[in-house]
This record gives structure tokens, C-alpha cells and sequence, in this order.
């Protein structure tokens, strides 16, 4: 007989145990296949819903102003549209933060339903063509028509036909943070907008710009209509590029392609060019005008030139760049004779008397420049610059015989800083020496709205008004009194002062050097006001500029964005499931793989004569081991086989429970299915691979027993070594690790180690922990059952059946330590788990009631009370005036919470301004850190640490921004393991990378998923974001009044406030739900054990027939064998319980101790009375087979 035959028979003779170790072989193989399968089909899911929301859309620019819709056109004329990379583009107009309010009468009180920071697209019908599916009828709202996805109708609780206001940002030239800047008038109301239809919240209806799980509210409105009500006709802020397929999106290559491609315009990127010229008209009828000067001016439609701009039009225009800054003096004052001039000025506090100055010149400009010759303004008799120092100031000759001043005297000047403070402006004062003056020319006929001033006598250089750039509402005004301003004017306005304006509009009347005026009016919104460029017939100034742009690698704000790769990207998730899955399944897996050997154990006892029958008949025992081998090999690959077929339902199951009951973990159901070829064979391969090596070690043990042992049906090894020196090896093993252990577990939950592990490394150290401290408590117990019992221990037992148990688990005491660990390991994930499962408190919300999100900002920081009675009514502020309400800056970005699965490439950034550190001075409740780089004194509150160096940082590798993360979102969604100090970057959208360094962790913190910064590095970094987006409030008296007023107050700029115990509650949900997901896989570690338990219980009364035989004979009844028999059993499984909680105790002592875990409750030891319980029922099997051995054939087996 070959090695083949006899493997084959030997297979089919002992199938009944053969199939039992196959099924051992298949629960490993299933729960490793199931693991992976699981993150085939997170993977997967995300991958679906990202081509969903995008469908054949690629590529994505959104700019924060509006460019010329032909430059669509002429894109897809280019080079990236000629080589075939794309396919086709369509204009859009995007807000990613609108508002949508309707009103339904369901009684006498209007019902308002509003819901804010929805994504409003204005759209063509080409949009829709961009979708997977092919729509039988148009769906394209005509104008005054509205388009809803099913979430937002429900939202809204609207139905076609109904009617809908909505709201969105108003698109103004000066920031709400400037003076100048209205922040009253910065929303558009386009009302009566009827609902024409409402699709589902799938392919174009769930279209987002970010990834994530949750369905986005969106609304679509036609093109041209929101073109006509926004004011920006054959204008749009947003191109959307297709290259063709859904799946597989363009590479880099071609993305650079595509940006090389894109040729904006002056005008496209928000920037103006003028020619402006001086010149006169002689009286002689006949002569042409006299030219002064010609010059161009650049200037941008927000009124300040950003830095990046003016570095741009330094490198296109070298020298010949004139910058300008010019800037709004409140008023000029000539400093009294009775007082002392101060360069460094002040903050006005108070209205200036008129008695004190003799005249006060109001609202003027100013402008700082550096004067060149061939631009003047400022040149002497020679024709040279007149250079002016940072003290010294030059004014024209109106100003100096309006305010008596002559040389050497000192002016003051009034101005606001150009950033308002809260929302609020603040008003400085500087003295200024008078150095020169220079003259300008009355004009013949003056400046009317659309006609400019005439002049008969030459103008002088300073004859200027277009060194001020436009600005809609003063600029544009006949008068002063007429001008637009978002602030009072307190000062007068005089007769005098309205001809300057009618003679000379905008014209400076006051010159400084342009380092004091970046200095004193430079903002983060930029430092210059316009470029001067010298006149040139040559190649035109926009042409070299957007030769610098192509250049330059630079975009100013318009660059597309790989939408479509980065989702992808970003689908591969922020956690590992099947990673996960597979880490917290191997206890089951280890239960798997020692039920195995259990049952393969059983199978050589039931073989053992016919082993030693081999090895009698001169077979060697490398030869029994071989074929023995080649048998556990063909029963695993069987096993494998069935156990990827389990694996499919497994892994079906546990994606139910993901969608179902443990759905909290994943917010919303989206999963889907998804099956990979490789996946199957990994699995396969993997659960086949351990369960053959599980079964060759004990045929490697089995090898050893003597052939006279095996013919006695005995397979165990005789012990033949000093069993006090072998004891006392295993209690120094133990003993070292359980040490190492208990190491491992504090390394695990310490803030500082933990933190730079990871999260996956943190888990890993978890599991460790608990693993080598169980097995250092069996050890000890294998020690404890090999060392019996000695004659003193007999003679205090009181209870003999409990003595004759104890024996019999001894009397084999690898096999009881077997079944020990599988009881125990299923006890120990369980209680483990369930320790970590996490409550709400009061320092996770950080004492606050509520927190609240707008879709445009709130210009006024909230925190003020004393600002409160200008926003508030007064019976609110009354209300409101025993509450705290903090503002913070708020950046869009992608959910960095653990509710996001997604990976966040591009986080969330809250700007934390000082009311906000400060209120945590004395906060009765504050949010609770898990490690910071606070020093002493700023122990007490750790938020100081965010401005703590005074500096602005800009956010360049050399100087990060201090940021404040909560810890799970730096652990599990930006991978950040480094702990204090690691410094990590994020690319926005704009294509600039900003740094970060990580200076304080939050503990499970409503903060969760945000960056925090300070405010100004928050300005520094984002200045074209103003005003306050983020809310937290309190609520003393928990009736929903501060909700009730915040939100009707701010309906406009769709505030909405939320409890930040719900808040809290979900974001903890998530953890605590794959806890019980986890403790679900610990059931099934259970029932391995229990059917290991079992099976353990009927190999020992197989062994014992004649013993038991032998007992009943002599007198033992059926009844108290079974009782003995049971009593057996509960020893086992005893032990195993307890082991496996005194494990699961000492793993979580040092979480309990260092990271704010919770002890394990009474719920949990309920789940074990009830393992206890199945045990018993499990042990009634051995019960039954006991009391049915038949007594003669066992006696004569003897």
C-alpha cells in the first residue's frame, strides 16, 4: 500500500473525526476570510459611493470669484482636450455653504424649517450628462425653479410645488473684517423659488466636493437665472472637467496637462488693469491735450492685492512695479502747540474737541509709495524721488492752508486699523512731521459721476485720484455725504471739504513712505492697494503677468482639483477594517486553532493502538509522522474549502451587523458586498497554511510516545525529566511574562508611548498585553495541575467529589490547560473589550450646552456681553447675560472624526480666538487633555499654549502652526503617532501647503475631527475667511432658550445649533459600537470553547469507560458518577472564566489608571453567569454519555 492510498483510506475510515477537525479547520479559515472580505467591502462601498457622487467628472475648479464663462470654451480647445485626455467641461456656479428656508402652515403659527451649509449649484443642462445614468427626461430647473435631492426635501419637509427661499453669500470687493468692509449686506435672498422636482440622493444627487460617508443636502438652480439674480452675467466660479470613463480617472500627467492647459485672463483672476492718464486741455482751441503722465494701474476686485499677486508683478515687471498703498484717514488734525508730538501714536477713546484743534480735514486719503522718476508722485525741482522717512509725512497744498500747517509742523492723523477687532473697529491715532509740500492744480471744470475733471492749467503728479482704487459706494459718489460706509461719520462734513471731492474725488492729500503705510494699514488681506506700471507700447502688462502666472507654477486661486482621484484615494479609508477585523479576531482564530488541536488530539486517542501497531511492525516514526502529516494537510485543505464558503456568510453577516445593528459605527448603511479573487485565496491559503502547522506540532509531540504507550491507548509523553526543576522553569517563564505583560499593557495606555505607537500599534499592544498575561496565568495553571496534590491538601478537602474532579482535570494537564485557554480567552475579549466602552461627560462637552455651525459668518464675537445690546434685543441680551457663548473661526474641510470613514486629506481648521482661551482660566468644566506641551504655569489651562509664543506663524516647515487635535482624530484618521511635537502638513485647495505641529491631544472631546489653531494664526493663514462660523454656547437653564435665540437672531446666515450631548454620544458611539461588535466576535470565541469543552469532556470518559466501569461496580450509583463528571466540568470551565477576567483585569488596570477607561460593569459579569451557564448545558453531553456506558464490555476492556 503507497503513501497515497493509505492517506486516503486512513481519511475515509476515521471521517467522523476527520470532518470534526475539517470544521475546526473551516471556523479559522471563515474568520480570516470573512476579515478580509470585510475590508473588500468597506473598500469597495467607499470606492462605489465616490464614483456615484461624481460620475463622469474628473476634475473640479472653484475659485472665490467669478471668471468669464468663455473660458470654458477655450479649454476645451486646448491641449489637454486635443490629446484626448479630457473630454468635455461645463460651467457652474458653486456655493458650498447656502441656506434654504420654507415655510408650511400646519396652524395658526407658520412652521419655518431651515437648513443651512447645503451645496447649491447653479447648472446647465450639461451638468446632468456628467451622470452614470441615463435620464429618460430633463430635469434641469428652468428659472425660478429649484431642484432638490430627497434628503433636503425631507429636511425641509417640501414637496414639488412648494416654494422655497434661498440664501447665499454675497460676492463683495472689501472683506467684512476691513473698515470699509459692510458687514451687514453680505447675503443675497432669492425668494419664491418653486420646487419643480425632488431625485434621489444618488449618482448627480449626491454630488459633493468632499469625501464622506453621508449624504450631502443639495440644491440645483438653472445657470442663467442665478447669473442674472447674483449679477454676474456669462460669469461663473467653477469649471467641471470630464475624461470620459467613470472608473478610472486621468493621471497626473494629465492633471498638469489639463492646469498647463487653462489660460485665465487679467480679468479671470480677478484682477483689473486701467490706463490711466493726466493731461490738460490749453486754452488755445487748436492745440491737442498736454499729457503729464501715463501710467498703467493694476488692482484687484477686492480691493487689496493679495502678497502673492504683488510677488507675481514683481517678477513680470521687474523694477519698473511701483506698489501703492492708500489708505482712509477718519481725520487730519495739526497737532496743538501744547502738546508733545508721538510717532507712535495711540487709540483714540474719545470724539475730538473742536475747540482743542482749530480745523479737523475728515475722511481723506493717504497713500504710502515709494516714489520712482518716471512715476513721480513726489519729485523735486530736479526731477528725483523725494524720499520720506518712517516719522515724516508730505501733503499737498490744500490740506497744508486748510490746517494752517507749514514746514517742520506735525499733523494728526485718525485712522481704524485695518482689521476690525470682534467685528468691531478700532480707531488709532499717529503724529506725522510735515516735510514737504507739494502743490495740485484746481481743476476747470470738476469730476461728476461719469465725467472726470477738466483742466486748463497742468496738473500736477499729484493730481492723482487713481492712486485710491474704485470702491462701489464712495468712489462712485457725488458727494461725501453720499458715500456707503459701513461705520458712522462722527466727524463734520464741511462746505470745503465736499469742493476737494467735486474738484479732485479721490486724490490723496497726505503722502508717507510705503514702509510706514504697510506697517500702520497693511493687513492680512494684503499690503498694496494698486501697482503702477510705467506706459509702454510693448508687450501689454496682462500679458507678461499671465506669462509670470503660466510660469510661475502659480495658480492665485485657480487650479483644479483631482475630485475624482482623491476620493479614491481617499476611499481606501481612514481605518484598516480588515486589518481590524483580523487583530481583534485572533482570540477566535487562536480558540479556532486549539479546538484543532482538541479534536485532532481525540482522533490520535481513538487511534493510538493502531499507531503502535505501526511503529510494532517496524515502520519508522518519521514515516507515521509523514503520512500522518499528509492526512492534516488533505483534512485542512477540505476544511479550507468549506471554510471559505463560511467565510462568505460570515463576512455577509458581519456586514449586516455593520449596517444594522452596529450601523452608529458607520454613521449611515452604505455598505455593499464586494468579493475579490484574492481576498478568497489569502484566506484560504492563510487559514489552511496555520491550521496544518497547528496540526504538525501536535504530530511532532504525538511522534515522541513510545510504541508501548501507544498500544496501552496512550498517547501522551512520559514524563521522564526532574519534575521540581521543570516546575520551577515554568514559574520563572510565567513569572517573565507575566512582567513583560503588564509592561506592554502600561506602554499601551500611557499618553506620550501610546500616542507615538498608532492606532493599530496601540491595539497590537493591547492584544499582546492580554495575550502574555493569559498565557503566563496558564502556565501556571499547567504547572499547578502537573504538581497534584499533595497528602496535607487531600486531608483538608472537605468535599471528596470536588477532590476526585480536581484529580481527574490533573491527571492530563496539557489537554485541561487547553480547554482553560479557550474558555478563557472568550472571557478575556469580552471583559477587555467592554472596559473601554465610553459615557458621555460633562468634560467631553466641555461644560457647553450646545454647539452650533452657520452657513456664513457671524461678524460679531458673541463673547462680548458688552457687544451683546447691539445685536440682541434687549430682552434676549437680559436673557442671554448669565451664559457663555464662544465664536470661533471656522474652515471648511473634510470630517476628521471617527464618524468619517473616509480619509481625510484636507481637515476641518477652527481659529480659537483669546475669549475662548480665556474662558478655560476659570472654567468649572473643562475639556480634558491627553497630553500637551503646556509648561507649569500654563498647566492649569493648556489652551495657551496655541499663542503662547506671540508670534504669527505662517505655517512653513521652518515655523508650524501649534495645533490642538483631539486624540482619536490624530490616532485613527491623520495617523499621526508621533505624539507632542510631530509636525505633519496639509495641501488645500488653493494649492498651498501649510505645517502643523502637534502641541496638545483632547480626549474624546466634541472638538473631535477639527484642527484647532490660534485666531491669528487662523488669519495668517486663511485671510479671506471673516467672521465666526462655530458656536458654543451654554444653557443654565436647559429649556432651549439659547438655542431659540441664536438660531432665530442668525436664521439668515442659516445658524444651527445642536446638543453637544448628542454630539458627544456619536462620536463615542462609534467606538463603543465596534466594541460590541467585537464582543460579538467574542461570542463566537465562546461557542468555540464551549464546543471545545465538550469535546474534551467526551475524550476523557472515552479514556476513563474502564475506570468508570470499574466505580459503578464498586458501589459509585449512575448519579453520582454524572455528578462528579459535571462537577469536572465546571472546574474547567471555572478556571477558564476566572483566568480569563483576571487576564482581562490586569490588561485594563493601566487604561483604567492613565487613559480614563471604565471598569468592567455588572452587565459584563451577567454575560458571564451566562456563559456559565451554556458550559453547564455543554457539559450535561458528557453527563448523558456517561450515565449510557455500558458496564461489561468497559470491565472487560480493563
Amino acid at each position: 500500500m503507497n503513501n497515497k492510498r493509505f492517506v486516503l483510506r486512513s481519511l475515509i475510515h476515521h471521517y467522523r473525526i476527520n470532518l470534526t477537525v475539517a470544521l475546526g479547520v473551516a471556523a479559522a479559515t471563515a474568520v480570516l476570510t470573512g476579515a478580509l472580505l470585510i475590508g473588500d467591502s468597506m473598500r469597495g462601498s467607499l470606492k462605489s459611493l465616490t464614483l456615484g457622487r461624481l460620475g463622469l467628472i474628473d476634475e473640479i475648479l472653484v475659485t472665490p470669484h467669478f471668471f468669464r464663462q468663455e473660458l470654458v470654451d477655450e479649454l476645451e480647445t486646448s491641449e489637454a482636450f486635443q490629446q484626448e485626455l479630457y473630454q468635455q467641461a461645463t460651467a457652474a456656479i458653486i456655493f458650498p455653504q447656502g441656506t434654504l428656508e420654507s415655510s408650511t402652515q400646519k396652524s395658526k403659527t407658520p412652521n419655518i424649517n431651515v437648513a443651512s451649509n447645503i451645496l447649491v449649484l447653479g447648472v446647465n443642462e450639461q451638468f446632468w450628462s456628467f451622470g452614470q445614468t441615463q435620464r429618460k427626461q430633463s430635469i434641469q430647473p428652468a428659472e425660478d425653479e429649484i431642484v432638490l435631492n430627497q434628503p433636503l426635501a425631507e429636511e425641509l419637509q417640501v414637496t414639488v410645488g412648494d416654494t422655497v427661499t434661498l440664501r447665499l453669500p454675497e460676492d463683495k470687493q472689501v472683506d467684512a473684517d476691513s473698515p470699509l468692509g459692510n458687514q451687514d449686506d453680505r447675503i443675497r435672498s432669492i425668494p419664491r423659488l418653486t420646487v419643480s422636482k425632488i431625485i434621489p440622493a444618488k449618482d448627480l444627487g449626491r454630488f459633493s466636493l468632499s469625501s464622506s460617508q453621508q449624504v450631502s443636502l443639495n440644491a440645483y438652480v438653472n445657470l442663467s437665472f442665478l447669473q442674472d439674480e447674483l449679477d454676474q452675467e456669462e460669469r461663473a466660479n467653477a469649471i467641471l472637467v470630464s475624461g470620459g470613463q467613470i472608473d478610472i480617472p486621468p493621471d497626473k500627467s494629465a492633471s498638469a496637462t489639463l492646469q498647463a492647459s487653462l489660460k485665465p485672463t487679467i480679468d479671470d483672476l480677478g484682477l483689473l488693469i486701467t490706463d490711466v492718464t493726466l493731461d490738460w486741455e490749453s486754452e488755445n482751441e487748436s492745440d491737442t491735450n498736454t499729457v503729464i503722465l501715463k501710467y498703467h494701474s493694476l488692482s484687484s476686485v477686492k480691493m487689496m492685492l493679495d502678497d502673492e499677486t504683488v510677488r507675481l508683478a514683481n517678477t513680470a515687471l521687474g523694477e519698473d512695479a511701483q506698489p501703492v498703498l492708500t489708505y482712509l484717514a477718519n481725520a487730519i488734525m495739526k497737532v496743538p502747540d501744547s502738546e508733545s508730538p508721538s510717532v507712535d501714536g495711540g487709540i483714540v477713546t474719545e470724539k475730538r474737541d473742536p475747540d482743542l484743534y482749530d480745523e479737523i480735514v475728515p475722511y481723506s486719503m493717504i497713500t504710502a509709495v515709494d516714489s520712482k522718476k518716471e512715476l513721480g508722485p513726489l519729485l523735486d525741482t530736479n526731477n528725483n524721488p523725494v524720499l520720506i522717512k518712517d516719522d515724516e509725512v508730505v501733503i499737498n497744498n490744500w490740506l497744508a492752508e486748510d490746517l494752517g500747517v507749514a514746514l517742520g509742523d506735525y499733523i494728526r492723523i485718525d485712522y481704524f486699523e485695518p482689521e476690525t477687532t470682534h467685528g468691531q473697529t478700532v480707531e488709532r491715532w499717529i503724529d506725522l512731521k510735515v516735510v514737504e509740500i507739494f502743490g495740485i492744480t484746481k481743476p476747470r471744470r470738476p469730476y461728476s459721476r461719469r465725467r472726470k475733471a477738466v483742466f486748463n492749467q497742468p496738473p500736477t503728479l499729484l493730481n492723482d485720484p487713481d492712486l485710491t482704487p474704485e470702491v462701489p459706494g464712495v468712489t462712485d459718489q457725488n458727494s461725501i455725504n453720499d458715500w456707503d460706509l459701513p461705520f458712522a461719520t462722527v466727524n463734520r462734513i464741511r462746505g470745503q471739504d465736499d469742493d476737494y471731492w467735486n474738484n479732485h474725488r479721490t486724490t490723496p492729500k497726505a503722502f508717507v513712505s510705503l514702509n510706514l503705510g504697510r506697517r500702520l494699514w497693511g493687513s492680512r488681506f494684503g499690503n498694496h492697494t494698486t501697482i503702477r506700471i510705467p506706459f509702454s507700447a510693448q508687450q501689454s502688462v496682462a500679458g507678461k503677468l499671465q506669462n509670470a502666472v503660466s510660469d510661475s507654477n502659480q495658480t492665485l486661486g485657480m487650479n483644479f482639483i483631482p475630485v475624482k482621484r482623491n476620493g479614491l484615494k481617499a476611499a481606501a479609508g481612514s481605518t484598516p477594517f480588515d486589518g481590524l477585523f483580523l487583530g481583534l479576531s485572533l482570540f477566535v482564530i487562536a480558540s479556532a486553532l486549539m479546538l484543532i488541536i482538541v479534536l485532532f488530539k481525540l482522533g490520535i486517542q481513538q487511534r493510538a493502538s493502531q499507531l503502535g501497531v505501526l511503529l510494532a511492525l517496524g515502520l519508522r516514526r518519521k514515516q507515521i509522522s509523514k503520512l500522518l502529516i499528509y492526512e492534516s494537510i488533505a483534512v485542512s485543505a477540505i476544511g479550507g474549502l468549506l471554510g471559505i464558503i463560511i467565510g462568505i456568510g460570515y463576512g455577509k453577516l458581519m456586514l449586516t451587523g455593520l449596517s444594522t445593528w452596529w450601523v452608529d459605527a458607520i454613521v449611515t448603511s452604505f455598505l455593499t458586498f464586494h468579493i475579490t479573487f484574492g481576498s478568497l485565496i489569502v484566506g484560504y491559503l492563510l487559514g489552511v497554511f496555520i491550521s496544518a502547522g497547528t496540526i504538525a506540532w501536535a504530530i511532532h509531540k504525538t511522534s515522541k510516545v513510545t510504541a508501548r504507550r501507544l498500544l496501552s491507548g496512550n498517547t501522551d509523553q512520559a514524563v521522564l525529566t526532574n519534575e521540581g526543576t521543570a516546575k520551577k522553569r515554568r514559574v520563572n517563564i510565567a513569572a517573565s511574562l507575566f512582567v513583560f505583560g503588564m509592561v506592554l499593557a502600561v506602554a499601551a495606555a500611557a499618553p506620550d508611548i501610546g500616542s507615538s505607537l498608532g492606532s493599530e500599534g496601540q491595539a497590537g499592544a493591547f492584544v499582546g498585553a492580554g495575550f502574555l498575561v493569559l498565557t503566563a496565568l496558564l502556565l501556571r495553571i499547567r504547572s499547578f495541575l502537573r504538581g497534584g496534590w499533595d497528602a496535607d491538601s487531600i486531608r483538608r478537602i472537605n468535599m471528596p467529589l470536588s477532590w476526585l474532579a480536581s484529580r481527574n482535570a490533573g491527571r492530563n494537564p496539557g489537554r485541561s490547560t487547553l480547554t482553560i485557554g479557550l474558555m478563557a480567552m472568550a472571557s478575556f475579549l469580552i471583559i477587555a473589550m467592554g472596559a473601554f466602552k465610553l459615557t458621555p461627560s460633562e468634560n467631553g462637552r466641555g461644560g457647553f450646552t450646545y454647539w452650533g455651525l452657520s452657513s456664513m459668518p457671524v461678524y460679531e464675537n458673541l463673547a462680548y456681553r458688552d457687544l451683546n445690546t447691539a445685536v440682541f434685543e434687549k430682552e434676549a441680551t437680559a436673557q442671554l447675560s448669565t451664559e457663555t457663548i464662544l465664536c470661533l473661526r471656522y474652515k471648511p474641510g473634510d470630517d476628521a472624526s471617527c464618524s468619517n470613514v473616509y480619509q481625510a486629506a484636507q481637515p476641518r481648521v477652527l481659529g480659537v480666538p483669546q475669549t475662548f482661551v480665556k474662558h478655560f482660566d476659570n472654567a468649572k468644566t473643562p475639556f480634558t487633555w491627553g497630553a500637551n506641551i503646556a509648561s507649569a504655569e500654563q498647566a492649569a489651562n493648556p489652551w495657551h499654549i496655541l499663542d503662547s509664543s506671540g508670534e504669527v506663524h505662517d505655517g512653513t516647515e521652518a515655523n508650524p502652526v501649534p495645533v490642538v487635535i483631539d486624540k482619536n482624530t490624530a490616532m485613527y484618521s491623520l495617523k499621526l503617532y508621533g505624539g507632542m511635537r510631530q509636525v505633519f502638513d496639509v495641501t488645500y485647495e488653493d494649492g498651498h501647503t501649510v505645517h502643523f505641529k502637534v502641541v496638545g491631544l483632547l480626549a474624546n472631546s466634541i472638538l473631535q475631527g477639527s484642527l484647532l489653531i490660534s485666531e491669528q494664526d487662523f488669519k495668517q493663514l486663511f485671510p479671506h475667511i471673516s467672521g465666526y462660523r462655530y458656536f458654543l454656547a451654554t444653557d443654565q437653564q436647559t429649556e432651549g432658550t439659547v438655542r431659540s435665540i441664536l438660531e432665530n437672531r442668525f436664521r439668515d446666515q442659516g445658524l444651527d445649533m445642536q446638543s453637544t450631548q448628542s454630539l458627544l454620544e456619536e462620536l463615542l458611539a462609534v467606538q463603543n459600537t465596534y466594541i460590541s461588535a467585537f464582543q460579538s466576535l467574542g461570542a463566537l470565541g465562546l461557542l468555540l470553547g464551549t464546543f471545545g469543552l465538550a469535546t474534551v469532556q467526551l475524550r476523557s470518559i472515552l479514556e476513563r469507560r474502564g475506570e468508570l466501569a470499574l466505580m459503578k461496580a464498586t458501589g459509585f450509583s449512575p448519579g453520582r458518577l454524572a455528578q462528579m463528571v459535571l462537577c469536572e466540568n465546571i472546574v474547567l470551565l471555572c478556571t477558564g472564566l476566572v483566568t480569563g477576567v483576571l487576564a482581562a483585569l490586569f490588561a485594563v488596570l493601566p487604561h483604567i489608571i492613565f487613559a480614563a477607561a471604565s471598569p468592567p460593569g455588572v452587565d459584563l459579569f451577567v454575560m458571564l453567569l451566562m456563559i456559565l451557564v451554556v458550559g453547564v448545558v455543554s457539559g450535561l453531553f458528557a453527563v448523558r454519555a456517561t450515565l449510557r456506558a455500558p458496564l461489561i464490555p468497559a470491565l472487560r476492556g480493563e
